[in-house]
């Protein structure tokens, strides 16, 4: 059989049916078949009621043009997107908070810090700092199943206006490769992003650290004339 059905690539879509492989590598159906097992024993593929067979722990997309969260935007994946809340607490805000954020050092603000999930796989470790203003809502919210930016949009009853975004690539230190599942010294993408109101008061800053093994962040640009 041609080594290359192992390696066919959809970037989150379903792969083809069986059928169709077959008469693209020219094999048998059997031998499709026993190629896709293979496959799904080692975790590279996962048969999804519905949706067909996709190809998992390929490499996800977030827009950076794009103010969404984490579900939104794995929207078109077809992947599970579950949350595990380390914290949830109102703590001190520190100089760094405090300047970001534009309130007092030593100011009140609700943390939060969730591990982001995808497809029963750790994928980002996400840390929330938010002003007290929906301290009681956040903390009674259910952070599990929600993400931030909805529930910030419902309890303002408006949307969201911008955000400012900082890129840097991290090495994982002990305690993040042991959240994260990667090894000590693993690539990471750490975004920190602070989410404005449409009046331009920031609202809340994310630390967020991405596993580099699975996700990337595109964006369309237009020079400037």
């Amino acid at each position: 059989m041609d080594g290359s059905l192992g390696a066919v690539q959809t970037g989150g879509h379903a792969l083809p049916a069986e059928r169709n492989l077959s008469v693209e590598y020219r094999v048998s159906r059997n031998v499709v078949r026993d190629a896709l097992d293979l496959l799904r024993r080692e975790g590279l593929i996962a048969r999804i009621p519905g949706v067909g067979t996709m190809l998992k722990n390929s490499k996800m997309c977030q827009r950076l043009d794009q103010l969404e969260g984490l579900a939104e935007s794995l929207e078109g994946y077809h992947v599970s997107v579950d949350n595990t809340v380390l914290a949830d607490r109102q703590v001190q805000a520190n100089a760094l908070v405090a300047q970001k954020l534009g309130v007092a050092e030593g100011s009140d603000v609700v943390f939060v810090e969730r591990l982001r999930i995808v497809d029963g796989t750790p994928f980002s470790l996400d840390d929330s700092y938010v002003r007290t203003d929906f301290a009681e809502a956040l903390l009674e919210a259910d952070l599990d199943r929600k993400d931030l930016f909805s529930l910030l949009e419902e309890f303002q009853q408006e949307a969201l206006g911008w955000a400012e975004v900082t890129i840097e690539a991290v090495a994982a230190d002990e305690s993040i490769a042991e959240i994260l599942q990667v090894q000590v010294a693993s690539p990471l993408l750490l975004v920190q992003r602070i989410i404005y109101q449409e009046d331009g008061t920031p609202l809340d800053l994310e630390v967020i650290r991405y596993r580099a093994d699975r996700f990337y962040l595109t964006s369309t640009l237009q020079r400037s004339k």
